[in-house]
């Protein structure tokens, strides 16, 4: 199952797994890394990047939401099954990789027969303690949280000069420019047609982030 969500973390490609990575010579302190073996592509790239998507979306919104880490993208997938006919007792797994941005880690959790106040079902029981496992060691990687990253991918823009404009004009321009329009004591139902931007914050020609917000008052 690591090798299978491996495999999707990396495009499609098979990489042989490695239960070592380097050795150590205890006399000399020589180190050998263990070759990395690529194998053949086993599934589209396209359909990896689809099938990641989705591992995102049951961490963001389904039934592995307990496996969240604040500012990283996770990917993951819930389990509970029945430990044979009429037992009574299950399987309960949850298995991830993260960050999406870029895939470093991959997490396998099976708990068999659990009992505790959080019941059987993968979400209730598996998935937090992924979330534990990650929130230990995406940070002890040193890895960039996904927020952090994608702040850092965004471009600098050059704030226009919307003063003197009305509010619709204003809107239009600020959203060529990929920023967002802020209106002071805004009103339900205002004429943005007529009204007119009297002052702006940041002034024209400041330097921002893309998505940033450009407060006015008319």
């Amino acid at each position: 199952m690591i090798t299978m969500v491996s495999t999707i973390a990396n495009g499609g490609t098979y990489i042989q797994p490695r239960v070592v990575k380097g050795v150590i010579d205890s006399q000399t302190g020589e180190r050998k890394e263990v070759e990395v073996i690529k194998k053949d592509r086993v599934i589209s790239e396209e359909t990896a990047k689809n099938v990641l998507s989705m591992m995102e979306s049951v961490v963001a919104e389904g039934t592995g939401k307990n496996s969240q880490v604040k500012g990283y993208r996770i990917g993951g997938k819930t389990g509970t099954s029945e430990d044979g006919v009429n037992t009574g007792k299950y399987v309960t797994s949850f298995i991830g990789v993260a960050p999406i941005s870029n895939p470093t880690v991959a997490v396998l959790i099976t708990l068999y027969n659990p009992t505790g106040e959080g019941g059987h079902q993968g979400g209730g029981v598996a998935a937090p303690i992924g979330s534990q496992i990650f929130g230990e060691v995406l940070p002890y990687l040193e890895l960039v949280k996904d927020n952090e990253l994608e702040e850092e991918m965004k471009k600098e823009v050059e704030v226009p000069n919307i003063e003197g404009k009305t509010l619709k004009e204003a809107e239009k321009l600020l959203k060529e420019n990929n920023l967002k329009l802020v209106i002071s004591n805004e009103q339900e139902g205002m004429d943005k047609e007529n009204t007119t931007v009297k002052t702006q914050t940041p002034k024209a020609s400041i330097k921002v982030k893309e998505e940033s917000n450009v407060y006015v008052d008319w």
